[in-house]
C-alpha cells in the first residue's frame, strides 16, 4: 500500500514529466528537419522522458512506482496532445515497467547500475515504437535509434542517481523528526 507522501510524489512527478515531455517531443520533431543530423536523432532527447520515472522509483524504493508514474505521465501527455498520440500511453508504461524491473534486479546501490537502468528504460521506447509503428524500417535504423536512446538514458539515469541521493540527504532529517 502506498503512503500519501508517495502518492503525492507520483502525482507531482508524473504531471510535471508529462507537461515537460510534450514540448520535448515536438522539439525532437524539429531535429528531424535538420539535414546533417542522422535519422533517429530525436532519440537523444529520450532520456528526459524517464527522469521522472527513475526519480520516483529511487526516492520511494518501491517496485511498481515507476510503472504507476509512467501510466499517469502517459495519460497527462495524451491529454496535452503529444505528437505520438495514443502510442504515448504504452510507451510510458513500458518505460516505467522497465525501470522497475531493472532497478529491482540490479539493486540501485551504484550510479552505474542506475545509469544502465535509465538507458534500458529510455531505449525501451524504441522497441514499443517498432512494435506499434516502425516495422517497415530497416533493422540498422532501429538499432541506431536504440543506441542513441540508450546513451541518452544512461546520462539521465546517472543524473537521477545523483539527484535522488541529494534529495535523501536533505530530507532524511525531516523524516526522522517525530512531533511530540
Amino acid at each position: 500500500m502506498l503512503k500519501t507522501r508517495e502518492i503525492a510524489l507520483i502525482a507531482i512527478m508524473s504531471s510535471t514529466g508529462g507537461a515537460v515531455s510534450v514540448p520535448i517531443g515536438y522539439f525532437g520533431n524539429l531535429l528531424k528537419g535538420i539535414p546533417w543530423l542522422p535519422f533517429g536523432s530525436p532519440q537523444l532527447l529520450s532520456g528526459i522522458h524517464v527522469i521522472w520515472l527513475m526519480l520516483v522509483r529511487l526516492i520511494t524504493k518501491r517496485f511498481g512506482t515507476a510503472t504507476l508514474t509512467g501510466a499517469v505521465k502517459g495519460f497527462v501527455e495524451l491529454s496535452l496532445f503529444s505528437f505520438h498520440g495514443i502510442q504515448v500511453f504504452p510507451i510510458s508504461i513500458v518505460e516505467g515497467l522497465t525501470a522497475d524491473i531493472v532497478l529491482s534486479i540490479l539493486d540501485s546501490g551504484s550510479p552505474i547500475k542506475v545509469a544502465i537502468a535509465g538507458g534500458l528504460s529510455s531505449s525501451s521506447n524504441v522497441l514499443v515504437l517498432y512494435l506499434l509503428l516502425l516495422q517497415s524500417l530497416p533493422l540498422f535504423l532501429i538499432t541506431l535509434m536504440w543506441i542513441l536512446s540508450f546513451v541518452s538514458g544512461l546520462l539521465a539515469g546517472y543524473f537521477c542517481e545523483y539527484t535522488s541521493r541529494r534529495i535523501s540527504n536533505i530530507s532524511s532529517p525531516l523524516y526522522a523528526y517525530k512531533a511530540t
